[in-house]
Parts: C-alpha cells; structure tokens; sequence
C-alpha cells in the first residue's frame, strides 16, 4: 500500500487550491485532443484527467515517495460535476485512465505509446501525525482519498508546461456533456487567441478520429451521421455553455466534403456564473439496471442525449414490466433497438393522437396537404407501435406472423425479402403496415 501525505503536505497543498481563485488547468499542446491507441476513454474520464492535472499542478513538490498526489475524492467527484454516492463510476474511469493507450506527439516531433496515469490507489486512512507515518502507524476513519502519479516521461511537461499551452478553465470543462463537445472545447481553447480566428485544417477523418476517441483502425461512419450525431451537437454546446463561440468550415473536393476547420472567438461576455448540473447517476443507474454496462450506457446518453433516452427508457421498462406479456430475452437489446426505431418518438406522437383526432385527420386528408402529412405522421406512429408489439412477441409468434406476411407478398417485395428479409426500405415498410391491419383485425 502507497503511503499517504503527512498533514502538514496535505494542508499546505490545500491551502494552495483554496487560494487559487482561477481554477484553471494548463495543458501543453501536446494533450490536446488525445489520439486512442487502444480502449475507450469515457466523457467521465476525461473529465477526469484535467481535474487529476489541476490538482497535480498545484501540488507539484507534494507527491509521496512513491510519486503520488493525494486528493480527497470528494473534491475529485465535484470538481467534474459527478452526483454518486458508491464512487464505483470514479473507480471505473481511474481504471480507463491506467488501462487506456494514447498516442503522444513529442516536443521534437516524434510520438510515444502511453497511458494516463501509470498507477492509483483509492484508501479511507489517513496518517495522524508525522511520528506514525514513519511507524506506519495509521488512523482509519478518515476521509476517501486517492492517490495517482503521472508518467515519468512526460511528469515535468504536465505539471508545468512553460510554453505552448492552453488554459482550461474547471468549470467550463465540467459543464460539457459529451465526449465531443469537451474534445472540440479544448481544441478550439488552444486556437482561441490565434490571429486567424481559425484552427487546424484536417480531414474529417482525423475529425472524426480525435472528437470521438475512436481507436487505431477503427471504421468512420458516413460524414452525414458524424456531422449529425457528433460535430453539431458539439457545436451547439460549446456555444451555448463555455466562454467560446465556433462555427463548422467545410471544404469539399468535387461533390464530397474532404476536409473541416472551425472559427473560434471568445464570447463577448466576460465570464459565465456557471453552475453545471452533475451527471445523472438516476440516468446511469436505470441504464445499467437493463444489461447495459456503465461505459456502454455512457456511450448511449453522448449519442443520444439525455431526453431522447429517457423517452426510450420509458418505453422498455413498462414492457419489461407488463406480466402478461412474454418476458424479453435482452432488456438491453431491446432498448438499442428503442433508440435505433426512435419508439419514444412514436409513442408520444401516439399518446397524443386520440381516436377523434385520428378520424378528423382521415376525413381531411384529401382537403390539404398539410391533413396528408399528419395522417402520415400518424401512420407512421401506429406502424412505429406495431413494430414494438411484434419486437415484444417471443420467437414462435413472430415467425408465424412472418410466415402469414410471405404468402401476401409477390413482385418485387417478395424478391427482395428473399435476398434481404425485412433490411430494405420496401420490406420493412410493407411489413409495418401489415402488422397494423393484422393486429388490428386480431383485437390486439
């Protein structure tokens, strides 16, 4: 076990942050913008790393003989906006952070094989006084602390970067949501006070890459999903929370966008009187309460946001808690498929068309176009409903609902279902239509 500070340290190292009124971590250019060798690195944990660095920082000359800083983990847990109790999710982002390989560029241009932080140690003693810590006698009962160190290689470079760093302000960095968002801050943060106003000139690919923490050989999604799902919902966050304003350039080659740069400006305000919210252990714990493991269900809430998931959610656990309905095989798998088919969409669309609006839209349909697009809206609903009852089915029902579709087919939506099953467009929106007739004329 790794010997802890003695009080006088502790004290001394305290007093320092508590006179620190800036709350800022310096981070050399260099760790910005992490490149993944291997693993995944959380939102959580890389939160993490800047507030371990903001402590370091100001605890340089206080490490034990073993190279560790010791920080109450309270101060850890609020420092990155985290609401837990059983600091299970904290363990779980130390391990990302010794697990996790990155890829450092070094000062002269090279690049090095690292992790994080190469070791921790979560305790609940502390040393009572100076005698017992070289006794080894210890006094349990006092406050969870943790203990880090730094990679030897890059130690001096982290604590005290002397020239081309950027300056990230605590608060700003724990208000951010998601992965892309605090990736794109600290990129944008460095470029902040160029002359051009404008940041590297990359392939959306490395875009990609960095902004999402994806490994080494991992495969890029469509630009238009990375765009949507990534970059904009970043964008609009740091807009909307940080002390930055950016703005997305693209550059085609031909039809196709090839490479991306953002403008960046400070806000004209001086300061924000940020409060951030924590992040929502309740979300977390409903996930994980399916199946889902927690880097997972944090994966899911970066993608999808926090109101989409629980519009989801909602939908699983009342059909998980529906007895007289066949029991899921994968409450897990069944809410990726929730998200995938967007069913909190189709049952709020649903919940708020009554049978008497249903009808007015029937009757109106060939008045306007505008009476068209909702009874398509509400097509849509009920087929997005029957598709949740057919999901919901077990196995022998659905293939018997499956084998009544095929003798209605012929033409091309019988080929295609033989080459494809229901995965095109034809098929799958055929299908739905027909589960709505069927289950309808069956009472269900």
């Amino acid at each position: 076990m790794a010997q802890n500070p003695n009080t006088s340290g502790t004290e001394k190292a305290t007093a320092v942050v508590v006179a620190d009124r800036a709350r800022e971590v310096r981070k050399h250019n260099t760790e910005i913008g992490y490149r993944v060798q291997s693993g995944h690195l959380s939102l959580l944990s890389r939160k993490m790393i800047n507030v371990l660095l903001y402590y370091a920082q100001r605890m340089r000359g206080e490490e034990d003989a073993e190279g560790k800083y010791w920080v109450e983990v309270s101060k850890i847990v609020k420092d990155a906006k985290f609401n837990s109790r059983d600091y299970e999710l904290l363990r779980e982002s130390l391990d990302e952070l010794q697990s996790v390989k990155i890829i450092r560029q070094t000062e002269n241009g090279g690049i090095t094989s690292d992790v994080l932080i190469p070791s921790f140690t979560i305790d609940n003693m502390v040393h009572s006084t100076n005698e017992a810590l070289s006794t080894g006698q210890k006094k349990r009962g006092g406050k969870l602390i943790v203990g880090f160190s730094l990679p030897v290689g890059v130690k001096e470079l982290l604590l005290n970067p002397k020239s081309n760093y950027t300056v990230l302000p605590i608060n700003y960095v724990a208000s951010l949501r998601t992965i892309g968002g605090l990736v794109l801050y600290e990129i944008t943060k460095r470029y902040s006070t160029n002359p051009s106003g404008v940041t590297n000139r990359e392939t959306w690919q490395w875009w990609w890459r960095i902004l999402t923490g994806a490994a080494d050989g991992a495969t890029h999604p469509e630009y238009k999903y990375f765009k949507r799902d990534v970059i904009k919902k970043a964008v609009d966050e740091i807009n909307s929370v940080t002390d930055l304003r950016i703005e997305l350039i693209e550059f085609k080659e031909g039809r196709w966008i090839k490479d991306l740069q953002f403008t960046v400006e400070l806000a004209k305000q001086g300061s924000f009187d940020l409060d951030p919210p924590p992040i929502d252990n309740t979300l977390l714990s409903r996930i994980t309460a399916l199946g889902v493991s927690t880097s997972e269900a944090e994966k899911l809430i970066s993608k999808h946001g926090e109101d989409e998931l629980k519009a989801n959610l909602e939908v699983v656990e009342e059909r998980v808690s529906k007895p007289n309905l066949p029991q899921l095989d994968s409450p897990a798998a069944y809410l990726k498929t929730a998200l995938k088919n967007r069913y909190g969409d189709g049952r709020k669309a649903q919940k708020e068309a009554s049978t008497k609006q249903a009808e007015k839209v029937a009757k109106k349909v060939a008045e306007t176009n505008a009476a068209a697009e909702e009874e398509q809206n509400l097509r849509r609903s009920l087929a997005n409903e029957a598709r949740d009852r057919f999901e919901a089915l077990s196995e022998q029902e659905q293939q018997e609902l499956l084998s009544r579709f095929i003798e209605t087919l012929k033409g091309p939506a019988l080929t295609s279902f033989r080459k494809s099953g229901l995965k095109t467009q034809l098929v799958s929106a055929t299908f739905n239509g027909w589960l709505v007739e069927a289950f309808a004329l069956s009472g269900a």
